[in-house]
Order: structure tokens, then C-alpha cells, then sequence
């Protein structure tokens, strides 16, 4: 069936740059865009209008972990004092031996809602990083026609809490290794299911989890399969400095060291580098060597602000070339929130309201990421290009005059404005009503699951404290009549 989407601004694309046109026209027809401009003369089965409205490229979140809503409340853990930004052990771990807060996650449920969550964000493409129970959540993939790169994760260490609420790592290599193997094995079975929309890489974990032979074995199989990589890298300063510690090198200069760095890498998160206000290294130039490599970044501004953290900083990073994209990692995963906060994040970094426009924003949420994937059909408005693509209302009260609707959006937009959600020319979201699954059942289930969750924190934390005492509510809790 061909769609006409005409009258509202649409992000069209030069060749080399996204750019706007004003009462425009986009035409697609089955999974592929056939015509972006200001007026078509063929035939079309079906005509949107898009007055009042933007007409947007789908966006790419490069960095996602669908199951963890209703654990990630423990990022502020306000009973642990020594975590140096790496509040996510807080649910990542527990007391050695009892498991952790997303033992007994379902795919059905919270992964399904973070996978439908990161769709109402405005992610037309995503990157579940390190995919739990990845067989089922395949299958979720297709019955929502999402566009997922996903894999099984692996480690050769895992975080624990021993009495005293201290982290340790428990080591086990052939764990590690056996991850690879899994994770390789399930790319050679699955990768371009879904009618090419699940594409499979390589997911092994943290730096400070994953062994030098892993890191190196990792490299190999990517560069035998083609499969690209994502790892957590510089994320926090446990990590900094243990890496340090033990390597006499930065996290980026030890994976530069070790050849595992290429354009075929992705580095979540990658904060702490040796210039970084928090870890005061003069030694080496870490972003000159990320510059170099070819590696890219996923970015996920608002996890570390709520942290107190900034990435210092997203201009200063791309004036050297390195492609930054956009992710969102914990909740909400409303992209539009993260160009927003990226671009602030960048300014009070620099302390200059002259950087993090709009424009770097926009592109790091589209092209950056379909740079990295390699995909020049994702992310843009353009004839040939892959049918994924937002309409997101302009005419709220938050905008007002509309001159410039990129930075409009930027400013006051969220993903409560985005209507109509295409992904390979399947409609998910229509005048903002799912026609995939049945939203408030799916938003129950999550609500059910996680008060279970949260009941059983004693069970798994190290000194046996309940989520009441690890996150208070923001008031006291008023139980009966006065």
C-alpha cells in the first residue's frame, strides 16, 4: 500500500545532512520511503495529514536494557555512599550467593515493556544491550515489529556484595567464554529474523567484568563474523580506577592497548575519561585515542545527571570526530527527553549556551547511530530509505509560535507528543493509540511485577534491607485516618 504523508514539516534529507521542508510530502510504500519533497503526482492508497505537525526520521536508542524498570529505582540508593557513580550494582547485585533484584524477571512482562516503552519514546530502531531470556524476547520483536539489534550477554566476572556491603568479583572464565560461544550461535541462527528487522551483535559486559582473553576473544569473533560490539566502557570510577590500578592505563587506553577498539564498536556510556573533572589524570589524551580508533559512543545524558554526572562533553567530543549517539539505558526512555537534557548537560559542561544545539541533538538521536550501524537507510527521510518514521504534534500548549520546529521540539517536546509510529512501513502507533498489544494490560502486568520485585529485596540485599529503606518515598507514607 503507498501512504502519503503531506502539510506539515518534515526532516527530509540532502544526501549529506538532514534538512527541513515546510508543508512537505513524504511518500512510502510497503517497508521503503519512495519520495520526499513538496509535491507527488502519483497515486496513493492512503493520504495523512500532517498540518501542524513534523514529519520526523525514526530515532535509534543505541542503548537500552528492556527488563530493568522496575529494578532501576535503585540507581539512588541512598544507603550506599561508595559507589563513584556505579549506583546500578545496587540491582545488578546481591549478597553472594542469593541472586539479584531481576532474578525472577519475566520476558512476557517487564521486557516486553521496555521494549514498548523504548517504541513510545520515538525509537523506530534500538540496542538491547546484552539481552536477557533472548529466544522469547525475539519472538516479542516480531509480534510488536519493532527493529532490534540485540544478543545474550556475557561476562567473566560478576559483581557481588559480600557482609559487609562491600563489591567484590567473583571470577569465572569458562563462564565468560561459554557466553561467546552462545552469543555467536545465536547471531548464526538469527541474525536477519523478523524479515531483517533483528539483527544480532556481540554484548560482552562490563570492562571491569570481562577478562583481557574474553575482550581479545570478542575482537576475533567480530572480526570473523562481521558482528559488531557494544561495551560498557569508562562508565564509572570503580571502574576507572580499578582498571588503572591493575593495567597502569586508562579503561580507553587498556582497550586500545589490547587492539579491541574499531569502527565496528560501540562504547556505553564512556564518561570517565582521563580529562574528566571527577578523575583529574593528566596523563595521556583518552579522547584523542577514541577520535582515532573509529569507535563510537552511546550516550544516555539523563542516567548520569541523575547522578550528578555530565559528560564533559558532547561537543568537546564531537569537534574530534568521535560519533556520539543517543541511548536512553534506564527509564523513561523518551528520546526526546534525552536531546533535551544532552544538550543541556553539554552546556553547563562547557559552560557555554553556544553548544549542544538542537541540531548536534537531533543528528546524535538519527544519523550517529545509523553511522555506527552502518546503515544508510535508518535515520533519514529519503527516498530508498527504510519506511520508519515519526509524526509528532507541534500544536501543544508547550510550543506556542513554532518558527523552527527542530528546536521546538528539543525544547518542549516529549513522547507524549509523538501521534503516528512507523517502523518497515508497519503502523504501531496511530493518533497515539497502540494497535500492536493492549497498553493498559501490558501496564498492570509491569505495575504487578514490580511491587512483587520490590517485596522481595530482603531476600537478595546484602544486610536484608527492604526497598523502603534502600529508596524512601519522596514523603512519609500516610497508612490510616488520623
Amino acid at each position: 500500500m503507498r501512504t502519503l504523508i503531506q502539510g506539515g514539516w518534515v526532516v527530509g534529507f540532502d544526501g549529506q545532512g538532514h534538512e527541513l521542508l515546510r508543508d512537505g510530502v513524504v511518500v512510502y510504500e510497503e517497508d521503503r520511503i519512495i519520495h520526499v519533497g513538496y509535491r507527488f503526482d502519483g497515486q496513493a492508497d492512503r493520504t495523512i495529514d500532517a498540518r501542524g505537525k513534523l514529519v520526523s526520521p525514526g530515532f535509534i536508542n543505541c542503548h537500552t536494557h528492556a527488563g530493568s524498570n522496575a529494578a532501576h529505582i535503585f540507581l539512588m540508593d541512598h544507603t550506599k555512599a561508595d559507589y563513584f557513580g556505579s549506583n546500578f550494582i545496587a540491582y545488578g547485585a546481591g549478597r553472594r550467593g542469593a541472586g539479584n533484584a531481576r532474578s525472577k524477571e519475566r520476558a512476557d512482562v517487564e521486557q516486553k515493556y521496555g521494549l514498548w516503552s523504548a517504541i513510545r519514546g520515538g525509537a523506530t530502531t534500538m540496542l538491547d544491550v546484552g539481552t536477557r531470556f533472548p529466544e522469547p524476547f525475539l519472538e516479542m520483536v516480531g509480534s510488536l515489529g519493532a527493529r532490534v539489534y540485540m544478543g545474550p550477554g556475557y561476562r567473566s566476572s560478576a559483581y557481588a556484595f559480600d557482609d559487609e556491603g562491600r563489591v567484590v568479583w567473583e571470577p569465572d572464565e569458562a563462564a565468560g567464554l561459554a557466553g561467546l560461544e552462545r552469543a555467536v550461535a545465536f547471531a548464526r541462527q538469527h541474525d536477519g529474523a523478523q524479515d531483517g528487522r533483528v539483527r544480532c551483535m556481540l554484548f560482552p559486559g562490563q570492562l571491569d567484568t570481562c577478562s583481557e582473553e574474553l575482550l581479545r576473544a570478542t575482537r576475533r569473533a567480530a572480526d570473523e563474523t562481521g558482528l559488531k560490539i557494544s561495551l560498557h566502557v569508562a562508565m564509572n570510577q570503580v571502574e576507572f580506577y580499578k582498571i588503572l590500578n591493575e593495567t597502569r592505563r586508562t579503561p580507553i587506553e587498556y582497550v586500545q592497548s589490547i587492539g579491541f577498539l574499531g569502527p565496528d564498536v560501540l562504547l556505553g556510556h564512556c564518561v570517565f575519561h582521563n580529562r574528566h573533572s571527577w578523575c583529574h589524570y593528566p596523563y595521556g589524551d583518552d579522547l584523542r585515542i577514541l577520535a582515532d580508533s573509529g569507535a563510537s559512543v552511546a550516550h544516555a545524558p539523563y542516567k548520569y545527571a541523575k547522578m550528578g554526572i555530565m559528560l564533559e562533553s558532547l561537543a568537546r567530543y564531537r569537534a574530534l570526530g568521535i560519533n556520539v549517539c543517543l541511548g536512553t539505558d534506564t527509564f523513561p526512555e523518551d528520546l526526546i527527553a534525552e536531546m533535551r537534557i544532552a544538550g543541556a548537560m553539554c552546556r553547563f559542561a562547557d559552560g557555554s549556551f553556544r553548544v549542544g544545539s538542537p541540531r548536534e541533538v537531533f543528528d546524535c538521536a538519527t544519523l550517529a547511530g545509523a553511522k555506527f550501524l552502518g546503515r544508510d537507510d535508518l535515520g533519514r527521510l529519503a527516498p530508498g530509505a527504510k519506511a520508519d518514521l515519526l509524526i509528532i504534534n507541534l500544536g501543544g500548549t508547550a510550543y506556542g509560535a513554532v518558527r523552527d520546529p527542530i528546536k521546538s521540539l528539543v525544547d518542549a517536546g516529549s513522547e507524549r507528543d509523538i501521534e503516528t509510529i512507523v517502523v518497515d512501513g508497519r503502523t504501531l502507533v496511530e493518533n497515539r493509540q497502540p494497535l500492536v498489544l493492549d497498553e493498559a494490560a501490558l501496564l498492570r502486568e509491569v505495575q504487578a511485577s514490580g511491587e512483587q520485585m520490590w517485596a522481595e529485596v530482603p531476600s537478595w540485599h546484602w544486610r536484608g534491607a527492604t526497598a523502603d529503606e534502600m529508596v524512601p518515598l519522596s514523603y512519609p507514607l500516610r497508612t490510616s485516618e488520623r
